[in-house]
């Protein structure tokens, strides 16, 4: 074979060499970057499907609980209230009352206190009080005062603005072990009653205290939490 031969099949595969590489970065290598990324994109579809699934079971579930999550709301709604509900309160300590067979002599309620984290020293000046004159009741302290409830950081959306808690002065006159039912009614009734203080004294008189009478004042907060 001559030089110029030789010379022109060198070109000649140079010049392939160069279409091919012009063919892999011209047309192969944008495909193939292209499929990459679809196959990228593909599986996160694929995973956001997923996690749509999970989420629609999820909001399947609920829906088949929508009857009980609605139940489980009231009930929540009735033992923290939006209002101080103060007389339906009362209404609900003579049912109890009367179920424990003791008699409600005395009652106090103060002004709400805001919740507070810490809890900081506060007063609260009695705002109503209605004492009944029966000589065995506890007498009702007319200048009551109080510290802030006892609260504990549950939730960011319960701030001092919603949330508020109310002292109250309960007083009562019954056999001992009614008394002791009158005040675990309290703590298990439908509205959320936290005993802060329990007083008692047993009767004067030598026929009540034969018949184990005793006279007590309980103490407690009720809560309200205002909707936003």
């Amino acid at each position: 074979m001559s030089q110029s031969n030789r010379l022109w099949a060198l070109g000649s595969v140079g010049a392939m060499i160069v279409l091919l590489l012009a063919g892999w970065f011209v047309g192969a290598q944008p495909a193939l970057t292209a499929a990459a990324l679809a196959d990228q994109e593909r599986q996160n579809v694929e995973a956001q499907n997923a996690a749509q699934v999970v989420e629609l079971a999820q909001l399947a579930d609920l829906r088949a609980n929508q009857d009980e999550l609605d139940d489980e709301y009231r009930a929540l709604r009735r033992s923290i209230p939006s209002t101080p509900g103060t007389s339906a309160f009362i209404d609900g300590l003579d049912a109890l009352a009367l179920k424990a067979g003791v008699t409600i002599t005395g009652f106090t309620v103060a002004d709400p206190l805001a919740y507070t984290v810490p809890a900081s020293a506060a007063t609260a000046p009695v705002t109503e009080s209605t004492e009944s004159g029966d000589p065995t009741e506890v007498p009702a302290d007319p200048s009551l005062t109080t510290t802030a409830p006892p609260m504990a950081v549950t939730n960011p959306l319960i701030t001092p603005d919603n949330f508020v808690g109310v002292l109250v002065g309960i007083n009562v006159v019954g056999q001992y072990d009614a008394v002791l039912s009158f005040i675990d009614g309290l703590q298990t009734g439908k509205r959320l009653f936290l005993v802060t203080g329990i007083e008692s004294d047993r009767a004067a008189d030598v026929e009540s205290a034969a018949a184990n009478i005793v006279a007590a004042r309980v103490s407690g907060f009720i809560y309200v939490l205002e909707q936003n």
